[in-house]
């Protein structure tokens, strides 16, 4: 702007009129921009097709390692021999990128809902692995184990016939594989194979090879299908589980613990509250598992709440009562800390805990040597922004286990000197939010204090301004006008 070009009326006008228009927008900003920008982050958050949230959902937002230790029974040859107890030693981290895309998403037209499934494709890292696929370990023969217990529910003369076939067709007391063929390569297994050519509804084995995630790598269907919420109507329940497979309930617990919900540990609902545990839906063990919050912590200058797991996490009952309907019918319910994981496992003798059976009662370990429970090591914990509900850290971890015991009709297990939980490998899952999700989520936090501050700047910068406007008017300092004493003394000359 020419100052030269404009009389002193315009000059008035573009200093007091810009000035008013800068204090008009410091005061929007000042006082109304924090909710302003919370409703409008609030509206970005939700689920839809090519929304801010979609786009860090579909695919894995974050670096995800799968971290997995199997254990090697050192002394399979001294099961029968009083005085001395299985060994395990444990092994690896054997350690895997963990990386998920959703696939075939439906979305709801009548509900705030969308179907997908997750498609898990897994590499080894040997750089962050300690041991070879190629490494030996030993593990107790769970196949011939869960034939035992299958056959306990039946008369003598089928238990002798179960143990005539496991004689003739392949059953041991242990089994030596690599550390790849356990993991995901997979093993042909002789009883495997004539369990299979049985075609039995009592004995559902459809493959005679196994290992731990048989089929699993680059598989879209091995987890089944996922619905969850959106989060429009509701941002409460954003990323809670509405149906697995279709339907709401597990089928194999009863009542509320049969029930499918939680998170599916890849979107966390918004605006948490202190006082709620927050749950993890276990799509292998078929249910759901509470982590509650114990801390309140700064981490890169952004509060933060730390969930962990305690002695609620696993329990069956013997703490809370609503937990005691994970005790399933004609089995022996597991103590606190064990859960049963025999009903998603063909009614195996398998048993799931932290791993270490840390937190887990003392007679898990009792008859075993070589697990040594640490709480910085075996915990499970989510280190979450509750605002928009942002994982900055988290480990997922759980052991299995199978039940050793002995067996007077079966010719394998029927001197067994200790009856014993085996542990048999323990899956990790951790993850880190990248610097650059760390960023973006840091200016979404401060979005509404940037405003506000920035507002103040501009409402100190308009009242400048217009006190600046008012002080050179009553000076007569515009630019091209005269003070009224020299124009007077012009006249008189004149």
């Amino acid at each position: 702007m020419c100052c030269n070009c404009c009389s002193v009326r315009q000059q008035k006008f573009w200093v007091f009129g810009l000035s008013s228009v800068i204090l008009a927008i410091g005061v929007f900003l000042a006082a109304a921009w924090p909710p302003v920008s919370r409703q409008w982050i609030r509206s970005i958050m939700p689920l839809s097709p090519n929304s801010f949230m979609y786009k860090r959902w579909v695919t894995t937002p974050m670096p995800i390692y799968s971290t997995i230790y199997l254990f090697n029974w050192t002394n399979p040859e001294q099961l029968n021999t009083a005085g001395v107890r299985p060994h395990f030693e444990q092994l690896g981290p054997y350690t895997f990128s963990d990386f998920k895309v959703k696939e075939d998403l439906e979305w709801n037209p009548e509900r705030p809902e969308v179907t997908y499934f997750g498609k898990r494709t897994w590499h080894f890292l040997p750089e962050k692995s300690n041991g070879t696929l190629e490494d030996i370990v030993v593990a107790p023969h769970f196949v011939s184990l869960t034939a035992a217990l299958y056959s306990r529910r039946y008369r003598r003369t089928l238990r002798k016939v179960m143990n005539f076939a496991l004689n003739r067709e392949g059953g041991d007391t242990h089994m030596t594989h690599s550390a790849g063929e356990w993991l995901f390569d997979g093993y042909y297994d002789r009883l495997l194979d004539f369990v299979e050519q049985l075609h039995s509804p009592l004995l559902p084995i459809y493959s005679s090879n196994f290992s731990w995630f048989y089929e699993r790598n680059n598989s879209k269907t091995a987890e089944g299908s996922f619905t969850i919420h959106t989060g429009h109507g509701d941002l409460s329940q954003m990323g809670d589980l509405q149906l697995w497979n279709g339907q709401n309930t597990t089928g194999f617990y009863p009542g509320e613990c049969g029930k499918v919900n939680g998170s599916t540990g890849e979107l966390w609902s918004p605006e948490r509250r202190w006082d709620q545990p927050t749950s993890i839906f276990l799509k292998d063990a078929a249910r759901y598992l509470n982590l509650f919050p114990q801390n309140n912590l700064t981490i890169d200058g952004i509060p933060v709440w730390r969930y962990e797991s305690t002695n609620l996490t696993l329990d069956n009952g013997q703490l809370s009562p609503d937990t005691k309907c994970f005790c399933v019918e004609k089995r022996e319910c597991p103590r606190n800390g064990v859960l049963d994981y025999g009903p998603p496992a063909f009614n195996g003798p398998f048993y799931m805990s932290h791993p270490h059976f840390y937190l887990a009662d003392e007679i898990y370990r009792e008859n075993t040597t070589g697990l040594r429970p640490e709480k910085s090591e075996h915990g499970m914990f989510v280190i979450m922004e509750p605002t928009m509900g942002i994982p900055l850290s988290l480990r997922g971890q759980l052991m299995v286990s199978v039940h050793v015991e002995r067996d007077e009709a079966i010719d394998f297990f029927k001197d067994v000197a200790y009856n014993h939980y085996a542990p048999l490998f323990t899956m990790q899952i951790h993850a880190e939010l990248d610097d650059n999700l760390t960023s973006l989520l840091k200016l979404a936090l401060n979005v509404a204090k940037i405003g506000q501050y920035t507002g103040i700047a501009l409402l100190l910068l308009g009242l400048i301004a217009i006190i600046v406007g008012v002080f050179v008017t009553k000076n007569h300092k515009w630019h091209g006008k005269q003070r009224p004493q020299v124009a007077e003394k012009k006249a008189n000359c004149t």
